[in-house]
């Protein structure tokens, strides 16, 4: 997954946010049109300097539990399975 941070100290011109260096870009998640993106990491803005870079961020793995059984089926198995072991 892309994602952007801020390489020095700006103020956006669209919405008057001041990011600081190593900030999240954009500060608050919202979509950005790649052509904004690239006047950001272009320099081809108005301050003229690159303000953004891009950073590969990978995606947190998502914990996967298994369902418990109920304790009743469990408990009925493992009083099935004392029975075959004691009987002769």
């Amino acid at each position: 997954m892309k994602k952007f941070v801020s390489t020095a100290e700006w103020r956006d011109n669209t919405d008057g946010h001041l990011y600081a260096e190593g900030d999240a870009f954009p500060f608050d998640g919202r979509e950005i049109s790649g052509k904004r993106l690239n006047e950001l990491e272009s320099g081809h803005n108005r301050a003229g300097l690159v303000l953004i870079r891009a950073i590969e961020v990978q995606d947190e793995p998502v914990e996967v539990r298994k369902e418990e059984a109920p304790k009743k089926a469990a408990e009925g198995r493992k009083t099935a399975a004392k029975k075959r072991t004691t009987k002769k």
